[in-house]
């Protein structure tokens, strides 16, 4: 069986819910360039392809969801864990320009 994952930790379905990326252009533009320093294999992905990605709750703050906990519209991944950041890939690394 396959299971979706978060492009960014790895985490499942079973751990987290996961959210695709975005169909706007500059709201799926905002998450890749936060996601590609931790996952530089994303940059040359389609718009197709990347649409088909997705991330975990747990790269979302608080904000980023109503009170009944569903993500807001336009709401963006921002958050990493210690162990991503310590594993992160500098941007230079990644060749783009945010």
């Amino acid at each position: 069986m396959v299971y979706e994952k978060c492009c960014i930790g790895g985490s499942t379905r079973e751990a987290h819910r996961l959210f695709r990326f975005p169909r706007n252009d500059n709201l799926r533009n905002l998450w890749t360039s936060f996601i590609v320093p931790t996952n530089p294999q994303l940059i040359v992905l389609s718009k197709e392809q990347l649409l088909n990605k997705r991330v975990c709750e747990e790269h979302f703050d608080i904000f980023q969801f109503d009170n009944e906990g569903r993500r807001l519209r336009y709401s963006y991944p921002s958050l990493l864990t210690d162990n991503e950041i310590d594993h992160g890939v500098p941007l230079t690394a990644t060749g783009i320009e945010i």
